[in-house]
C-alpha cells in the first residue's frame, strides 16, 4: 500500500494507528543504534516525504514499512498497540544519493519467474495462503562500499509505479550539479573488441585527444562533429600515454616498454608521429609526467612486490632527432635513478620533492640529496587513523601551502610539515575510488559504479551513477578564451 504524502490506510481502526510522521519516527529512532545515525533527522529542513509498505516475499504476510525521506531511504517494521509504538529497523538507511532503483520484468510462467528470479530470492504473495500470478518487485541497490542489494514487492503495479516515481523524484530533487561539471560524450560504439582504451589524453588546448588501445593509437577530433578516431600508429598493447606539448614528445608505454616518440606540427591543425622512438626504460610499470624544481619530467617506475626502482628523466631542447613546432630540439635525459624497498602504487611530483604511495603511506624523495622520509608526520595523535595499515594511498594534491591526500577510504590536508591541518574536515568516501581529480573547491572521486563528488569547503556531495567506469586521464589546460580548464576523461 502507497501512502502518499502520508496518507492513513482507512481500513484500520483510528485508535490502533500510530501517527506516522517525522517527529514520530524521530522518537522511535532515538533508542536505535548507530546504523541511524546517519539519517540526521534533527537537522533543518528535513522532511518525511511519503511512506509506502511492500512485502518482503511470496510467503510473507506482514509488510515492510518504506519511509522516504528528502535525502535518505529507510526499511523498518513498526508495530504498536494500545499502550506502545515500536520500530524495528529491518535494513540500513540508503542515503538517496545512492540509490539505484530497477523493476524487474515478469517472465509468463509462474516457473521460469521463480527460476529468473531465484538468486534474489525473488517471490510474492497476495494473501497468506496462495501463489500469485503475478508479482510486482522493486529492486533497490546501495551503491558503496557498505552497499547492498535488496528486492521488495508492491501490492500492484500501480503502486509500484507511484513507489518508484516517488522516490525517484525525491532522487533526483538532490542531483543539482555544480557549474563547472559539464560531462560531454566524446565517442560511443567505436571501442569496443580488440578497441577496448586502456588510455587516453587532450592535447591541442583540449581540442584533440589520443586513445590507447589493445591494438593501436588513435586520434579523434572534438572540433568536428560526430568525428569518427583514426588510427594513427599500429602498437599493440598501450597501456598508458601523455604528451609533453612544450617538447613535442609523445610518450608511450607498451608491453612493459617506456618510449617516447617525436611529434612534429604540419600546419596550425595538423601534426605527424615520426616513426623513430627512443626507448627510455624496459619492464617499466607505469610512469608520470610532471614539473618538479621548476622542470618538466617523467618518472619512470619499475615495481615489485617488494621493491620499486625509481628513474627520473628531465625534459630539455637538446640535439635529438625529433623537430619541435617552433623549429628546436627536444629530448629527455636521464636526470636521478633510486631504489625504493617497497611496492610503489603511484609518483607524484611536488615543488622540489617528489612524493610515492606505498602500503606505508605516502613519503618523500628529495631529488637533491635523494633522502627519504614519510610525509605524515608520525608523532600527530590526530593522523592515527592514516597510519594504521588498511587504507591505500592513492592521490596527492597540492593546494596552496597545504596537501590533500587521498586514500580509498578517505581525504584529509596536512601542512607542509606533514601535520594534520583543518582538523575539522575528513572526506570519508561512500565508494572505494581508484583515482581521483580535483577542480578546486570541488574533487571526483571514481569507482567503477559512480562518480563521487565532494565540495571541500561547502561540504555538498553529488552522486554520478555509472557502469564499468575509469577515469583514464586527467589534466589541466587553458581554453581559446585564457580559462582554466580542468578536464577528465572516462570510460
Amino acid at each position: 500500500m502507497i501512502q502518499d504524502s502520508i496518507q492513513k490506510p482507512i481500513e484500520e481502526p483510528a485508535e490502533s494507528r500510530p501517527t506516522i510522521n517525522l517527529e514520530t519516527i524521530r522518537e522511535l529512532l532515538r533508542s536505535q543504534t548507530s546504523e541511524t545515525a546517519d539519517l540526521k533527522l534533527d537537522e533543518d529542513g528535513r522532511e518525511l516525504l511519503f511512506t509506502g509498505e511492500l512485502k518482503a516475499s511470496l510467503t510473507d504476510t506482514s509488510n515492510i514499512t518504506v519511509l522516504v525521506f528528502d535525502h535518505a531511504i529507510l526499511f523498518a517494521n513498526i508495530s504498536w498497540n494500545q499502550s506502545s509504538k515500536k520500530i524495528e529497523i529491518y535494513r540500513r538507511p540508503i542515503p538517496l544519493e545512492l540509490l539505484l532503483l530497477s523493476k524487474v520484468q515478469q517472465a509468463d510462467t509462474h516457473t521460469s519467474r521463480l527460476r529468473r528470479f531465484s538468486f534474489l530470492g525473488f517471490m510474492k504473495a497476495s494473501s497468506a495462503n496462495t501463489v500469485s500470478n503475478e508479482a510486482w518487485p522493486i529492486t533497490f541497490l546501495h551503491l558503496g562500499k557498505t552497499g547492498y542489494q535488496l528486492t521488495l514487492y508492491a501490492s500492484s503495479e500501480a503502486d509500484q509505479e507511484k513507489l518508484v516515481d516517488l522516490i525517484g523524484t525525491a532522487r533526483e530533487r538532490l542531483r543539482v550539479y555544480p557549474e563547472t561539471f559539464n560531462p560531454s560524450l566524446v565517442s560511443i560504439n567505436f571501442f569496443k573488441d580488440s578497441r577496448k582504451i586502456n588510455c587516453a589524453v587532450p592535447f591541442d588546448h583540449g581540442r584533440k585527444i589520443l586513445y590507447g588501445t589493445d591494438n593501436g593509437l588513435y586520434l579523434s577530433n572534438r572540433e568536428t562533429h560526430d568525428s569518427v578516431p583514426e588510427k594513427v600508429l599500429d602498437i599493440q598493447k598501450i597501456a598508458q600515454i601523455d604528451i609533453l606539448e612544450e617538447y613535442n614528445l609523445l610518450l608511450i608505454l607498451s608491453n612493459n616498454t617506456l618510449q617516447s616518440y617525436p611529434l612534429v606540427k604540419l600546419d596550425s591543425n595538423d601534426f605527424s608521429i615520426l616513426q623513430n622512438p627512443r626507448t627510455l626504460q624496459k619492464k617499466c610499470t607505469f610512469f608520470k609526467v610532471g614539473v618538479c624544481i621548476g622542470k618538466h619530467m617523467v618518472s619512470c617506475v619499475k615495481s615489485g612486490s617488494l621493491s620499486s626502482t625509481i628513474k627520473v628523466f628531465e625534459a630539455s631542447h637538446a640535439a635529438t632527432s625529433g623537430e619541435s613546432i617552433d623549429g628546436g630540439h627536444n629530448d629527455l635525459t636521464l636526470s636521478k635513478e633510486f631504489y625504493i624497498p617497497k611496492q610503489t602504487f603511484s609518483v607524484h611530483f611536488l615543488k622540489s620533492k617528489i612524493c610515492f604511495a606505498s602500503r606505508r603511506g605516502f613519503e618523500v624523495v628529495s631529488l637533491e640529496t635523494l633522502e627519504t622520509q614519510t610525509l605524515l608526520d608520525e608523532i600527530d595523535a590526530s593522523l592515527e587513523f592514516a597510519l594504521k595499515n588498511g587504507p591505500r594511498p592513492i592521490h596527492i594534491e597540492r593546494i596552496d601551502e597545504e596537501f590533500l591526500l587521498n586514500y580509498t577510504d578517505f581525504s584529509f590536508f596536512v601542512d607542509r610539515n606533514g601535520k594534520r591541518s583543518r582538523l575539522q574536515l575528513r572526506l570519508d568516501w561512500n565508494g572505494s575510488p581508484q583515482s581521483f581529480a580535483l577542480s578546486y573547491p570541488w574533487i571526483f572521486a571514481f569507482e567503477s559504479k559512480f562518480i563521487e563528488l565532494r565540495n571541500i569547503e561547502a561540504g555538498a556531495i553529488h552522486i554520478v551513477p555509472r557502469k564499468n567506469l575509469r577515469m583514464l586521464h586527467c589534466s589541466s589546460h587553458e581554453d581559446e578564451t585564457s580559462q582554466d580548464v580542468v578536464e577528465s576523461i572516462g570510460v
